[in-house]
């Protein structure tokens, strides 16, 4: 019993301890920003950034700060339990609830500290809005310091009952900062309207937000008068790059909202050298394959389509003017038929044709099977699949079913081979498919050449030759090729773009050693 005592004791006095230890942290850190103002700068980043030769933060303390996601969660599980289990433990029934309560207050404070601390190291790494991290950073620092107290408050006020309502004042404002903490953290991962993007128009009305704005490329209804920048290509960086770049989340202190901001550049300079595509770092990361660490946007997000890749190009090539219309520029065939798409007239395969909806129990079968099935947009039947790269052998028989329905294949790093490609022939709305780092050889081309509406293909770090591509010179839909470290010569280059002089072929011979400098591009697509 006495050892018990103790015990309650200790543990009592430890937790004393730290709240003492977060109150005089959390005190200085008030009393910097006072008299600095705004984010106030600790002596631990002083420390930290000396460690870094450049003068930015240390290798070390952006490793440790992109543990923050993992760690973040942790605090907002056991704070939220503790309130429950105190709402809970009140009432007769669950009144056992109350005993995991100090535990539970004792495990979210101690955790909300490596969560914080591993946040504030991953501030250290830029791309946030200063106002947004600000308050994210504080109302986390609430949260801590809350649950701290509420967890010495807790074993004091069982004796002095007068300290009950502060103790549950306590409570309630550490989830409420909890809540304000998570939002804000969201803002900073997903921007800011993240959470009621897609809130019903009656909740927006009640709680006085403004219609929702549809973010997608709006219809140009006559392409004479369209102003080539605020027309055509800042709706494309508005709605696949703008998430990254926006003042609150500011990714390589790129902002991409204005034509301004965009020729400002960020940390690496100006994204693109007006009149040479090729030469613009923007153009290069939009071409580097999907996997690639410098790819934008990076793996997972909306990947910009072909037309719109050679659509910023040309802008770039044409001196990427701010307020020409696209009457007063030069515009090649290609380009033309990429602009009528945006008019209505040109629309792609996939916007003239539908399909029924594919079954819900073959697709929660096959996902079962971890094959992972998704639609490609909202309100369209058409499916993306990515087969697991980890499976043993890959069955294409087995999405026959949905075959109609399954318009991007992605087949990265599987253990695909040549003979399981057969079963593609009945994939008759196939448009995208990603071959790359995978065993096949230039058997497959005899099969994905049949491909009837294929727009997009990757064969990067694949077997393909020469004799392999050539197969391809049958297609009339092909656009983009990606054959990067293959087999492939220059001549075998030449000889298909030959047939096929629209087609963009990225051969990646003269990317650096950083993965993001020069490819040799053919002059297919840059010429349209």
């Amino acid at each position: 019993m006495n050892s018990e005592i103790r015990s309650l004791h200790m543990l009592r006095y430890s937790g004393i301890g730290i709240v003492l230890i977060a109150l005089l942290w959390g005190g200085g850190e008030l009393a910097a920003a006072a008299i600095y103002g705004g984010y106030a700068e600790p002596a631990v980043a002083v420390a930290v950034q000396s460690a870094a030769s450049d003068g930015g933060p240390a290798d070390i303390v952006l490793f440790v700060g992109r543990f923050h996601p993992l760690l973040v969660h942790l605090p907002i599980g056991f704070l939220l339990l503790a309130f429950l289990f105190e709402l809970f433990g009140r009432s007769e029934r669950y009144r056992d609830l109350g005993g995991a309560v100090s535990f539970s207050l004792l495990a979210g404070g101690l955790s909300a500290i490596g969560a914080a601390g591993t946040g504030y190291f991953l501030s250290m790494d830029g791309g946030y809005g200063e106002e947004a991290l600000s308050i994210h950073m504080w109302l986390g620092i609430a949260v801590t310091l809350f649950s701290f107290a509420a967890f010495v408050l807790r074993r004091w006020y069982y004796k002095n009952r007068n300290l009950k309502n502060v103790y549950t004042a306590l409570l309630v404002a550490m989830v409420l900062c909890l809540m304000g903490a998570g939002h804000y953290g969201g803002s900073l991962t997903h921007g800011s309207g993240y959470l009621v993007q897609y809130m019903p128009e009656p909740l927006r009305t009640v709680t006085g937000l403004p219609p929702r704005q549809e973010r997608g490329i709006p219809k140009i209804e006559n392409l004479d008068s369209a102003r080539v920048f605020k027309d055509v290509i800042h709706p494309i960086l508005d709605t696949r790059c703008v998430s990254c770049h926006n003042p609150e989340k500011k990714k390589g202190e790129l902002l991409l909202t204005t034509y301004e901001k965009l020729m400002e550049g960020g940390e690496s300079g100006p994204p693109l050298k007006a009149g040479s595509a090729d030469s613009s770092d923007l153009v290069h990361r939009l071409l580097l394959p999907e996997a690639a660490d410098d790819h934008m946007p990076p793996e997972g997000k909306r990947q910009l389509t072909s037309d719109q890749v050679d659509l910023i190009s040309w802008w770039i090539d044409e001196g990427a003017p701010m307020d020409l219309a696209i009457s007063e520029m030069q515009v090649p065939e290609g380009i033309s038929e990429a602009l009528k798409k945006l008019t209505g007239e040109g629309r792609s395969y996939l916007a003239k044709t539908e399909v029924a909806k594919a079954d819900t129990a073959i697709i929660n079968n096959l996902q079962r099977r971890g094959i992972k099935i998704s639609p490609i947009a909202r309100e369209t039947n058409f499916l993306q699949v990515k087969y697991p790269p980890d499976e043993d052998s890959v069955d294409l028989q087995a999405l026959t079913p949905i075959s109609e329905q399954v318009t991007w294949l992605d087949l990265a790093e599987s253990k695909v081979r040549d003979k399981d490609l057969a079963p593609l022939a009945d994939f008759t709305n196939l448009t995208r498919l990603n071959l790359e780092r995978t065993a096949i050889t230039d058997s497959a081309m005899t099969i994905v050449s049949t491909l009837e509406h294929l727009e997009y293909l990757n064969a990067y770090q694949t077997e393909v030759s020469d004799e392999g591509i050539q197969q391809l010179q049958k297609s009339t839909s092909l656009t983009s090729l990606y054959i990067w470290q293959t087999n492939v010569t220059a001549e075998g280059v030449d000889k298909l773009q030959e047939k096929l002089t629209e087609l963009y072929i990225d051969t990646g011979w003269e990317r650096d050693a950083a993965g993001a400098a020069d490819s040799t591009l053919t002059k297919g697509q840059r010429s349209r």
